[in-house]
């Protein structure tokens, strides 16, 4: 289990903006050489990806994407991704690197991933980039005159926010559409006088500020302050200034839930948000921190994971189910030892290895995935898998739970699709068993990410940050349901 973040310095609260915005480079729909953007600051630390060690032969197209080829074999990198796709089921269709290549130490975001009908849209340190999901065509990029520091964890309405550092701080706020790439609006967060520490990436310690979009507004919570803004056109809605916070999280989509832990109280406080009156919350609870850390898993059902006791690698994770209109607990979720969570303090929504669908919690575990109901916390069915191999949900859809097993260097992954109901495997797509394949495959399952299965591809994502140039940022599987 990943330790739980330690307390992250603070700031000041936010003025609406009077300096001029800088442009930006403009989407271009055809690759086009670049130069990799000036270095980005440090992260933090409990951020750092998993993967270290393995070396990766690069092979990049023009425009700093391409096919490439992790370990051995021949490089595919001058193929069109179209030409280079396999549609046979448990092939590698195509892969994605990192534009930038880190040439210091320092730990650089890659936060934030969205999805349309046919892309998927990738946040990286220094651009944003759109690839078919089928083929990993690029359809779309734009370069960041400055380097990413956080991303909505949603997208509402085919729009994502994310922010950049304009002259050293985090305030630059940007929309833009995920169909093509147009930004709709460009903000400051706050003047630079006004940010401080909590909004300077090399002084906010540990917990950085978060963005959550809910009901067609934006919602930017740091140390000191919390703001909203519509997506519409960027107009600043509502602002709230706070006591200096340890940690701030929030979620968005049916609901806007936000969790802070502030300097001198023992409480954990939770908040369920009108986006217009963030003074007057639709409900609020505490929680003693004796009690453990919360993080958001779930808005609708509204879930959280709770770790009582001091976290780290022998942390013990409950699952929490709160009544949406009060916010009290309706059910609980009791640990299990053969769980096996990843980080539950990711950036981005949710516990690694859980996943919420309507009245079920679904939970990874060695050698197994868990079915609960959510009325009453029961388990419902244990799917065995291997046993040595962790096997993580990562979908559901048409009745089906899809399972991902894991690859290992000498073992390959697996996708099997489960029947929603039973537990029971109902087809099972064996990954491609090439070497080079499986141990690309198993460097990719370590990152800081989550799996997806989208239009049946399962794709493994670096969601988090990375300190070189051996993690790759899209790895494409094909996992169909059936044969048709």
């Amino acid at each position: 289990m990943s330790q739980p973040p330690q307390p992250p310095q603070y700031g000041y609260p936010p003025q609406r903006p009077s300096t001029p915005m800088p442009p930006l480079a403009p989407p271009f729909p055809q690759p086009s050489a670049a130069s990799p953007a000036p270095p980005g600051p440090g992260r933090p630390a409990w951020r750092k990806p998993a993967l270290i060690g393995l070396v990766l032969a690069l092979v990049v197209a023009a425009g700093g994407w391409g096919l490439w080829s992790f370990l051995g074999g021949e490089p595919s990198g001058k193929k069109k991704p179209a030409e280079s796709a396999k549609t046979s089921a448990g092939s590698v269709v195509w892969m994605a690197d990192s534009r930038t290549k880190p040439d210091d130490k320092s730990m650089k975001e890659a936060l934030g991933t969205w999805f349309t009908s046919s892309l998927v849209v990738k946040a990286e340190p220094d651009m944003v980039t759109a690839y078919d999901i089928k083929t990993g065509e690029k359809k779309w990029s734009f370069l960041l005159m400055g380097s990413l520091c956080a991303a909505s964890r949603e997208a509402e309405g085919n729009v994502a926010v994310i922010a950049v550092e304009f002259e050293n701080v985090c305030t630059h706020l940007m929309t833009f559409d995920l169909r093509d790439g147009h930004r709709t609006w460009e903000e400051l967060l706050v003047e630079k006088k006004e940010a401080g520490d909590a909004l300077d990436p090399r002084k906010w310690g540990k917990s950085g500020p978060e963005i959550a979009l809910h009901a067609g507004h934006a919602y930017v919570t740091w140390a000191t302050g919390e703001q909203t803004r519509r997506l519409s056109d960027g107009k600043r809605v509502e602002e709230q200034k706070h006591d200096a916070c340890e940690i701030v999280d929030s979620a968005g989509g049916e609901r806007l839930i936000s969790i802070t832990y502030c300097d001198g109280t023992r409480d954990i406080k939770l908040r369920s948000l009108d986006p217009r009156k963030l003074d007057k919350p639709k409900w609020s609870r505490t929680i003693d921190r004796n009690d453990g850390f919360v993080t958001i898993i779930s808005t609708n059902p509204l879930v959280l994971s709770q770790a009582p006791g001091k976290g780290g690698a022998d942390a013990r994770y409950d699952f929490v189910v709160l009544d949406p209109d009060t916010g009290q607990e309706k059910a609980r979720v009791a640990y299990n030892s053969y769980w096996l969570l990843g980080s539950c303090f990711l950036p981005m929504s949710g516990c690694t290895g859980a996943l919420v669908d309507k009245g079920s919690l679904y939970v990874a575990g060695k050698g197994v995935t868990a079915a609960y109901n959510l009325a009453d916390g029961k388990e419902r069915w244990t799917y065995k898998a291997d046993a040595n191999r962790y096997t993580t949900p990562v979908a559901v859809r048409n009745g089906q739970v899809a399972a991902y097993t894991v690859a290992t260097p000498d073992r390959r992954g697996r996708t099997t699709y489960l029947d929603a109901s039973t537990g029971k495997p109902v087809r099972t797509v064996e990954h491609s068993d090439r070497d080079k394949d499986r141990k690309n495959e198993a460097m990719m399952s370590r990152i800081e990410g989550f799996p997806r299965l989208v239009n049946d591809r399962l794709l493994l994502i670096n969601d988090g940050g990375f300190a070189d140039d051996q993690a790759g940022m899209i790895y494409a599987i094909s996992a169909p349901a059936n044969d048709g």
